[in-house]
């Protein structure tokens, strides 16, 4: 036996065994990927970055753990929540003394602000029937509910002179993120 073939053996295994592991092909080393890992990961498409995907679902300390119908109903019940705020942020408006229907200035913005409070008073309802259709693993038709969710903020845009472009801007982006997450389990 040619004495150089041991040795080549034993420098290939040396050399193997001191690759990362990332880089051996050693099929006992998996890389265990969770639902969250994989959501966030794959929602590029609806312009979801996997940053802000991660820091949205880590206000729900069950997120690491759900699997993907748990975490569209916890992607479903932070849009709720974040509308919810909208709503009474709203409101808070329409009861100060800034904006009163009487006053022919800001007559305007007051019925801006009720029509508002109007589609987010709408859209927590349309969303609460979204996760309980989530629930039921009936995600076509939350997924066109949605869909008619991100639209609410712009519609609250387009009114002049109301102050709410920041809680729109949030609701926007959760309700987008609700959005791709229920269209991804749909399909």
């Amino acid at each position: 036996m040619n004495p150089s073939i041991p040795l080549l053996s034993l420098l290939s295994f040396l050399l193997l065994s001191s690759l990362p592991s990332s880089l051996s092909s050693n099929p006992t080393t998996t890389q265990t990927t969770t639902p969250l890992d994989h959501l966030c990961n794959n929602l590029g498409g609806f312009y979801i970055t996997p940053d802000y995907c991660f820091t949205t679902f880590a206000a729900d300390s069950r997120s690491h753990t759900a699997d993907y119908n748990l975490l569209a109903l916890i992607c479903l019940n932070l849009t709720i929540s974040n509308a919810t705020d909208v709503k009474s942020t709203i409101n808070s408006m329409l009861t100060s003394s800034t904006f009163s229907s009487s006053t022919p200035s800001s007559e305007p913005v007051y019925k801006g602000l009720q029509t508002c409070f109007k589609l987010y008073d709408d859209v927590i309802a349309s969303l609460r029937w979204s996760a309980q259709s989530v629930s039921a693993g009936r995600y076509d038709g939350a997924k066109e509910v949605v869909e008619q969710a991100v639209g609410v903020p712009a519609s609250c845009d387009a009114m002049p002179g109301l102050p709410l472009s920041k809680e729109n801007d949030g609701f926007s982006r959760i309700a987008l993120l609700s959005q791709a997450v229920v269209s991804y389990l749909a399909n």
